[in-house]
């Protein structure tokens, strides 16, 4: 058995919690296919009921990991803005932070946007928005799906469409991260930062060029 894979004997505390972190490390090594209730239950060192207490299936357990997935993406968006005052520049810097977090976190990433596991018309996880991302963090998907919805018209400077246009710029970005494209071209995590910055308007000082990766033939 190797060391990634070792079961950590679980003794006390909170299962549910060691159980969603050990899915965590589990799709991190090696994908969301990979994940099964019993593995978890191994990893963790329980008996192979036990996790089935928190969790009925595989459907339940990837919910479970949706709701953690937003719920820290939402804590590294409130870190990096929550001192901001200026609602637009918050916004911004929630568009880096949630870029950022993405590139970092891309298998957890995938799950905690498929709507096959949130409810994008819910608000949003139990965290607490700053005042000037009030709107855009907890009611903006219902808020949005009702305007739309009404027939009313849609003009490029309602909040609504310009929080809109930000997070679809943040998602597209963070899916050239997640799905790989921008690592087939040698652009790395660490350049995350940076890419956030300068395509949410913000000049970035250049740094020291990398040798082009080689390609294996």
């Amino acid at each position: 058995m190797t060391a990634k894979t070792r079961a950590r004997p679980y003794h006390h505390g909170n299962l549910k919690q060691a159980l969603l972190e050990a899915s965590i490390e589990l799709i991190q090594e090696e994908g969301v296919d990979a994940l099964t209730v019993a593995e978890v239950g191994r990893r963790v060192g329980v008996s192979s009921a036990a996790p089935y207490k928190h969790f009925a299936d595989r459907q339940a357990l990837l919910c479970a990991l949706a709701t953690e997935g937003n719920r820290r993406l939402g804590e590294a968006i409130v870190a990096a803005a929550g001192a901001i005052t200026d609602p637009r520049e918050a916004f911004r810097l929630s568009g880096v932070a949630y870029i950022r977090w993405a590139a970092e976190n891309p298998a957890l990433y995938r799950i905690a946007t498929d709507p096959a596991y949130i409810d994008y018309a819910s608000t949003a996880p139990d965290v607490h928005s700053p005042k000037a991302l009030e709107g855009s963090m907890d009611t903006f998907w219902p808020e949005l799906a009702a305007l739309v919805r009404s027939g009313a018209a849609l003009p490029a400077s309602h909040p609504l469409i310009e929080q809109l246009r930000g997070r679809a710029l943040a998602q597209g970005v963070a899916s050239l991260f997640v799905n790989g494209v921008f690592a087939s071209l040698g652009i790395t995590t660490a350049d995350a930062e940076r890419i956030a910055r300068a395509v949410t308007r913000e000049d970035v000082p250049a740094t020291s060029p990398r040798a082009k990766p080689s390609r294996t033939r």
